[in-house]
């Protein structure tokens, strides 16, 4: 064995390495260690971007809620909404990124229990409607004393109108069917009726209508200025 092949094998498996390998080793290994770090950390971050809740604003058919969820794609968020009626379409697509700034739209195909929820619904919208009317009802503060009579009606004037022996043209008359409950808002364009009729009220046919079917010829109303 020759001289210089004993003295490369004896730096192999001796701890006296030249000074430049042993800084070779050292560098090596940090860089090693280093990248294992890195390594560890990206998959720390990982398990915690899983494990985040985040709200989530979801709409299926036109009905919008927010869903808290460790959800990372739309696809499993659906899946744990647990949606009975059939799903004919999903925006974003299934497999798209779930964040918290995500909008999820869901539509199912109709089924028969969607006709009451429909019937139920529209229920609840008539009686909001219906309390809303009362309360502007009561915003319109008469600004004259509230008077009871009767109105009839006749055919003048653009729609809206009345004939008027105690107001002036111009003013603005709120009228109430006291038997039907109905009112509508009337502007005074007209001298009338005539005492001897014993009428309050000469109504315009398109405001009457408003009131009672044209048929009923006179009813009882209660009206005041506006």
């Amino acid at each position: 064995m020759s001289k210089l092949f004993r003295h490369r094998l004896t730096d192999l498996n001796y701890p006296h390495l030249a000074p430049e390998t042993r800084k070779k080793s050292f560098a090596t290994a940090i860089t090693l260690g280093l990248l294992i770090f890195l390594i560890f950390g990206l998959g720390q971050l990982g398990n915690a971007t899983i494990k985040t809740i985040k709200a989530v604003t979801v709409s299926i058919n036109g009905l919008t809620d927010i869903y808290t969820t460790k959800a990372t794609e739309v696809g499993d968020l659906i899946a744990e909404l647990n949606i009975q009626e059939p799903i004919v379409a999903v925006t974003p697509r299934p497999e798209s990124r779930l964040t918290a700034a995500t909008l999820v739209t869901v539509t199912t195909k109709p089924t028969d229990r969607n006709s009451i929820v429909a019937a139920n619904m529209q229920a609840t919208i008539d009686k909001v409607a219906a309390d809303i009317k009362k309360q502007e009802e009561a915003l319109k503060v008469p600004k004259s004393p509230v008077r009871e009579g009767y109105a009839s009606w006749y055919v003048f004037g653009n729609g809206m109108n009345t004939a008027s022996r105690e107001f002036p043209r111009g003013t603005k008359v709120h009228v109430i069917a006291i038997k039907s409950g109905k009112s509508v808002d009337v502007v005074v364009n007209d001298f009338g009726p005539e005492d001897w009729t014993g009428m309050s009220l000469d109504l315009n046919h398109t405001a009457f209508a408003k009131l009672a079917p044209l048929g009923a010829g006179i009813i009882n109303v209660r009206y005041y200025k506006i």
